[in-house]
């Protein structure tokens, strides 16, 4: 068996051979730019900013520029960056169809992806490096970086937010924990937002979260605590295997995990987006969520030791996240074809929600957990209902 992939590794990596060619035909220029590059590809400016956390992480900001613009915060998913805002083309992507209505974009890359691999004093070879999940890009990522762009946004009291997956789950940390921030939140747009797992749809994430803590258990017995490693030559691999020799494969396991719509599916954005993602992150990460997955709940880390809890919380059980400390205004959009993000778990999520101004379930039935940022269509299926959203809320309707 290790012959076998070691073959295949050396067949796709080396360009005298006919296989090993299998991407040059396929290449994407897309999917090899990174996202600085992509913003300059298109014609737009564009600047690098480094935040430091109060914890000593340096992350980075790319942003789109609009001198006066009112500045929204773009926060990615698991295992994604700031390329999840782009990849979509300037006629469909986010973060450039925010700029062409006056925006200032601001997109993080939170701690451990491809972009904010740097800590003052640790290197990400170092378990110290990877030891958080959402719950610390809530409590220090979101409330550097939305101070770091407030001091430097023309006397902007409060920025717009959007989240996608996990940025949603670590805005609503940073609520709950930090509920001062809410005052700088003009309003919170929640994409595919996750707090609850309890009605989640029968996903490879629902058969993993079972098994997780063992997982976890080899893991750090193996001293592996970033997933997926971040290697150049891997990436070089897992791109031409997912792009050209298992792409069929590659997108029913994209598929398996979001949610099925081969309707809004492009397979040039598609292979584009491969390019760009998995983007990096903790293992600590994925333990996270299969906690809330395993309990149904929306709770802090359970370091699986009475004592180690009570060491961090005073309780033997991590205690739950305080939802009714997000008082700013909230924006919901959820699909009834989100595998991750269940309509019933939205539904619970927007009872336990003091300010929630718009709830919007998608009337596309096949919408699933990244059509929020590849569908076709996905400017008339959502994104202008969000444009419209926020100019209400800016012009005091809402």
């Amino acid at each position: 068996m290790f012959r076998f992939y070691y073959c295949l590794i050396w067949l796709c990596l080396h360009g005298n051979l006919v296989l090993a060619r299998c991407g040059d035909a396929a290449f994407l220029e897309d999917a090899h730019l990174p996202s600085p590059g992509l913003i300059r590809k298109y014609g737009y400016p564009f600047e690098e900013h480094k935040i430091e956390t109060n914890d000593g992480f340096l992350l980075t900001a790319h942003r789109i520029p609009k001198r006066g613009g009112p500045p929204v915060l773009l926060v990615h998913g698991l295992q994604d960056s700031s390329a999840a805002w782009l990849v979509n083309g300037p006629d469909k992507a986010l973060a450039y169809l925010l700029s062409n209505r006056g925006y200032d974009v601001w997109m993080l890359n939170v701690r451990g992806n491809r972009y904010s691999r740097r800590h003052i004093n640790y290197k990400p070879r170092q378990r110290q490096f990877w030891d958080f999940s959402f719950h610390e890009i809530g409590i220090y990522d979101l409330p550097a970086t939305i101070d770091y762009i407030l001091n430097r946004s023309g006397g902007y009291r409060n920025l717009h937010y959007v989240g996608h997956s996990q940025g949603t789950t670590s805005f609503f940390v940073m609520g709950s924990e930090r509920p001062a921030y809410m005052k700088k939140i003009k309003l919170f747009q929640g994409l595919a937002p996750v707090a609850y797992f309890a009605y989640m749809k029968q996903s490879l994430g629902k058969y993993f979260a079972p098994y997780m803590g063992e997982i976890v258990r080899l893991a750090y017995r193996s001293c592996i605590y970033e997933f997926p490693p971040q290697s150049k030559v891997l990436k070089k691999v897992f791109y031409k295997l997912c792009t050209v020799i298992l792409h069929k494969s590659c997108t029913f396991l994209i598929m398996k995990l979001a949610g099925v719509d081969y309707r809004q599916l492009n397979s040039t954005t598609i292979q584009i987006y491969i390019g760009h993602f998995p983007a990096g992150g903790s293992v600590k990460s994925f333990d996270h969520y299969a906690q809330q997955i395993n309990s149904g709940g929306f709770f802090k880390y359970n370091y699986r030791s009475v004592a180690k809890n009570r060491r961090a919380y005073g309780s033997a059980k991590p205690p739950a996240y305080e939802l009714g400390n997000v008082d700013c205004k909230v924006a919901l959009y959820y699909g009834k074809n989100d595998l991750l993000a269940a309509v019933k778990d939205v539904r619970r999520l927007r009872n336990e929600l003091p300010n929630v101004v718009h709830d919007e379930l998608l009337t596309y039935r096949k919408f699933n957990h990244i059509d929020f940022l590849v569908a076709i269509d996905v400017r008339k299926l959502l994104y202008d209902s969000m444009f419209s959203v926020m100019k209400r809320v800016e012009d005091g309707e809402l």
